[in-house]
């Protein structure tokens, strides 16, 4: 019973981070479109159908060059556009001039009334409650058609651009923010790929060759690749079909040479060759302090420190407190430390504990906390990690080596990473949310913000000249259906994966 109510809390979660997500994006557009002084007919929290108007904002209409200010309960005539004819009456009221009266004049009257042209014109922002209770929505005035005066399609292309790219920045910072909160909350966990075998899959190539779990990969085809898995796993894919030669070392004995052809369309989740490599998560060394234990092993700020403490279970060392407290609890003792550096797993080093230690050099040196100054770097240099990795994360998707997610995948994802990793876990999955917001909705693709984007562009290529509106939209109905379709289709794989019992993660 307490596993199906948290469940059905994460799911709450879900649909709040997902609110709150899709509000913040429109929220971009909306303010920057009031900063550019394009009309906002609607702000909607949540989706409709509308359940009630609980605020209007005031007005202002332009008239003879003059900027008047049109009162949130003033009832304009619904014929009134740019380029009416209007008689009207204002008073000054805090120093603005207030719109008191305004009428509508025809064009059989236009001559023969003192009239004049309304030049711009806001009525004023709805902000509206509506039946769907997830994110919001932004209603422009002329969204979609060029003809309408001071609207959005009427605008200019600096207009234009800043507006779409408005909510993409917004779930950007948002992600940014967040992802410098986990770092200051959270320990600053990387994860560590060694070039240790953990795994040889039977009738594999390097099964058959002969390798064992244990063995460390020291060279392939002669270029050093021990420690280095990037490297590594680049040149077994590079040799796929070819005889591979690879260096081996076994405990202290490097093997002679192996020689074994790695497959060009192997097994899922079996690799090239059919191993699996060692990978565990290490602390990130912010800074060595000077002339300290850990300065005088080697260590440098920027490092990954990678310290089993628990070899039995292979748990790694949690966090600095915890390495303070295994030192004090150890004096003399030699410990032997891993260290990644620049991707590249270097030969364990070993540190030599002092006898003598005070709550001060119990860290010998290290400082593996980030701190509120380190915070906005370690944000940014997770963003750029998680962006850089979205090429190799599109291609194992369409390899089927990672499962494509839609809104029910998250949902479950939510649910799985709240029961293992708490609040702190949760949180950076909600910042993981929003770069990905930010991210898709910058793709060029017909239907999104970046595809709209498109359209400006090439308006601003052209010197101005605006691409048929109905062919322009006939684009994004086609896009939007394509998107509505792998929705679709990815929700029917979601719900066949909940419903089999099948784990978002490994």
């Amino acid at each position: 019973m307490s596993t199906i109510l948290s469940s059905g809390t994460n799911v709450i979660i879900f649909i709040v981070m997902l609110g709150v997500l899709v509000f913040v994006h429109e929220f971009g557009h909306f303010f920057s479109a009031k900063r550019l002084r394009v009309p906002v007919f609607e702000f909607g929290f949540g989706f409709p159908p509308r359940l009630f108007r609980f605020w209007r904002d005031n007005g202002w209409i332009e008239i003879q060059g003059r900027r008047i200010l049109i009162p949130r309960d003033f009832n304009l005539p619904e014929k009134l556009s740019v380029g009416s004819r209007v008689t009207y009456k204002t008073k000054t009221e805090n120093h603005r001039e207030v719109l008191t009266g305004l009428d509508l004049i025809d064009a059989e009257s236009a001559g023969l009334a003192l009239a004049s042209p309304v030049q711009a014109l806001d009525r004023g922002t709805e902000y509206t409650l509506n039946w769907i209770p997830i994110g919001g929505f932004v209603r422009l005035m002329g969204e979609e058609d060029p003809s309408v005066a001071g609207g959005f399609a009427s605008a200019k292309p600096i207009v234009r651009a800043p507006i779409l790219l408005a909510g993409v920045t917004l779930n950007l910072v948002l992600a940014f923010l967040v992802f410098a909160a986990t770092a200051v909350w959270a320990p600053p966990y990387l994860p560590v790929q060694t070039t240790q075998i953990t795994l040889v899959e039977q009738s594999s190539p390097a099964a058959q060759a002969g390798l064992r779990a244990g063995d460390i990969v020291a060279t392939v085809n002669g270029q050093d690749v021990k420690g280095d898995y990037p490297r590594l796993s680049q040149l077994l894919r590079a040799s796929a079909g070819k005889p591979t030669t690879l260096t081996v070392i076994r405990g202290k004995t490097t093997l002679a040479p192996i020689t074994l052809t790695p497959r060009a369309n192997p097994p899922k989740d079996q690799g090239p060759v059919g191993i699996a490599l060692d990978a565990t998560y290490g602390l990130r060394v912010w800074s060595v302090e000077p002339g300290s234990v850990a300065d005088r092993a080697g260590v440098r700020g920027d490092d990954v420190l990678l310290f089993i403490v628990d070899p039995i279970k292979r748990r790694p060392l949690k966090d600095q407190n915890e390495l303070a407290a295994f030192v004090q609890a150890h004096p003399g003792w030699k410990i032997e430390w891993t260290i990644a550096r620049g991707g590249k797993t270097l030969d364990p080093i070993i540190v030599q504990i002092p006898q003598a230690l005070d709550a001060q050099t119990a860290t010998l040196g290290v400082r593996l906390q980030t701190s509120i100054l380190d915070a906005p770097r370690a944000s940014a240099e997770e963003i750029w990690r998680i962006v850089s990795s979205i090429p190799t994360m599109f291609s194992q998707m369409f390899q089927g080596s990672a499962p494509a997610v839609g809104v029910i995948g998250m949902a479950q994802a939510t649910n799985e990473i709240a029961q293992r990793g708490g609040a702190v876990a949760l949180l950076e999955f909600f910042g993981l949310l929003s770069l990905n917001l930010a991210v898709v909705n910058l793709l060029p693709f017909p239907g999104l913000d970046g595809g709209r984007l498109v359209f400006v562009l090439l308006e601003w290529a052209r010197g101005g000249k605006k691409v048929d509106p109905q062919k322009e939209g006939l684009v994004h109905l086609l896009g939007f259906a394509v998107l509505l379709g792998l929705m679709v289709i990815i929700s029917f794989f979601d719900v066949q994966r909940l419903v089999s019992g099948q784990s978002i993660f490994p």
